[in-house]
């Protein structure tokens, strides 16, 4: 189960490449100190009753916090509730998403990544 929420909150972060009714509102990208190579991003990810959030991977690690009650399927059928404050969290090359917002508001989450910079933020899965 544990697994299913953090792959639904995953799909919920993906980037601006998937699908245009999906936002991603960067809220700050500063450099990790002592880096050359690394930054972070943290961004606002809304999600529209009926979007879907394609399976994709980030080239870094991303952590989630879910600002809405929201309820996702995933791929499979499976109906994921997410409370207020869940976390999530994806290690770097985690294929997450495939979820689809059923719910009945628009499910959001404040997002932040460390990733390699230079490279996209979100990559999707084939």
């Amino acid at each position: 189960m544990k697994h299913v929420i953090l792959s639904a909150v995953a799909l919920l972060m993906a980037g601006a490449a998937w699908a245009q009714d999906i936002q991603r509102e960067e809220l700050r990208r500063a450099d990790v100190p002592g880096s050359d190579t690394m930054e972070v991003v943290v961004t606002r990810l809304t999600v529209p009753v009926g979007a879907t959030i394609p399976l994709h991977t980030h080239p870094g690690d991303e952590h989630a916090i879910v600002m809405t009650a929201a309820r996702a399927e995933a791929p499979n059928g499976n109906i994921v509730e997410f409370a207020i404050g869940t976390p999530l969290y994806f290690p770097e090359g985690q294929v997450h998403g495939g979820l689809t917002n059923v719910g009945d508001e628009p499910m959001v989450a404040i997002t932040t990544h460390v990733v390699r910079k230079g490279e996209p933020l979100t990559v999707l899965a084939n």
